[in-house]
């Protein structure tokens, strides 16, 4: 009876608050590039992705995790929704975003597209990230880009 009890403690203290905070409203605490404009709807990533072929070159307002972030400079992040992920670049290097915004909400204003990366490509952006590129030779390495215009993030809880 006391292993019930403790395990029914346990998901109470632990588990419900993380469940309560992935449903929360986006809240934006930090703002990085041009100011995201408030009229139109934020799609997921998920959508973003399906729907890239249909809307090339138009700017969308996009939400994800992020959950890398170059660690050299904060010139670019990896955004995920669910098994969907892009990396993100920032309009004309003009900001970045702080090396340690990982695992945070973010919503987004920029364009998708589909991009083949070279071997160099990959193991420069893999070094940036603090890790060793891991590709088959003659192998083509594609990932879905965003070029962001601007870039909301809610601080961790």
């Amino acid at each position: 009876m006391r292993k019930l009890l403790k395990s029914y403690v346990y998901l109470a203290v632990f588990l419900l608050p993380a469940l309560v905070i992935a449903e929360e409203p986006f809240s934006p605490d930090q703002s990085f590039g041009s100011a995201i404009p408030e009229s139109g709807s934020v799609k997921t990533l998920k959508q973003a992705i399906a729907d890239a072929a249909e809307t090339p070159g138009s700017p969308l307002k996009i939400s994800g995790l992020i959950t890398e972030v170059c660690q050299a400079r904060g010139c670019w992040m990896i955004l995920v929704d669910g098994d969907s992920h892009a990396r993100i670049f920032f309009e004309d290097y003009g900001f970045f975003v702080p090396t340690d915004t990982s695992m945070q909400r973010a919503v987004l204003y920029g364009t998708i597209s589909e991009q083949t990366l070279s071997h160099g490509e990959a193991e420069h952006l893999a070094e940036d990230a603090g890790r060793k590129a891991l590709f088959v030779e003659g192998e083509q390495i594609k990932e879905y880009t965003i070029l962001a215009q601007g870039v909301q993030i809610e601080n961790k809880i």
